[in-house]
């Protein structure tokens, strides 16, 4: 029994090297890339070009997995970015969509003074549901040129009546324009209507019209 204790405390020594011989073995053996670390260097290699760095590949297989780890980063930093696409409409796209475009003037209706005379001698109620409030261009020859007791000159126009015309009464800074103005002219002017007085149909804030 003592012989085989003492063998055994001979041997062990020499079993404690030769473990760590065969270790030493292990750890220096090549390691080579397999196919499925290849496809996934290849494919994904930000993941899969770090399993190289394992004891046993070599320094040509750890260049290029990492070279070509490289060349794929490039690549994703240099590909453009897709566009944005903004599906909100832009501020002024609905601003313009919400607000109603204007709605165009309708035309200022236009009568002859003899028009407007005859229409008041016939039924005043009918004529002020036409000329009162109105704004109206109305057309005739210059049959008088006074002011009133403000100073505001106007023109009296011709109608049915020679004594009751048609009055148009104009501003103060019109006064230049009414001392220009000549009996028996033909006018233009656009006023609004303010009903009449005496059968005399009468207007206000004229101005002179083409």
């Amino acid at each position: 029994m003592a012989f085989w204790m003492l063998l055994a405390q001979d041997a062990c020594p020499y079993l404690v090297a030769m473990e760590s011989d065969m270790n030493d073995v292990a750890a220096t053996q090549k390691r080579s890339v397999g196919f499925l670390l290849g496809i996934g260097i290849l494919f994904i290699p930000i993941i899969f070009a770090w399993f190289l760095l394992r004891k046993g590949h070599s320094v040509l297989a750890r260049i290029i997995g990492f070279a070509w780890l490289a060349v794929g980063v490039l690549v994703m930093l240099a590909a453009p970015s897709a566009p944005r696409v903004d599906h909100a409409p832009s501020v002024a796209a609905t601003s313009q969509a919400s607000t109603p475009a204007p709605a165009p003037a309708a035309p200022i209706p236009a009568y002859l003074s003899a028009q407007v005379a005859a229409s008041y001698d016939e039924n005043t109620v009918a004529a002020d549901m036409k000329f009162k409030g109105k704004r109206v261009k109305v057309s005739g020859k210059v049959t008088d040129i006074n002011t009133d007791f403000m100073g505001n000159p106007y023109l009296v126009l011709a109608g049915n009546n020679p004594y009751l015309g048609p009055q148009f009464k104009f501003s103060k800074s019109d006064v230049e324009a009414m001392a220009a103005v000549k009996k028996g002219a033909t006018v233009h002017v656009i006023c609004t209507g303010l009903g009449d007085i005496a059968k005399t149909p009468m207007f206000d804030d004229c101005e002179m019209a083409n």
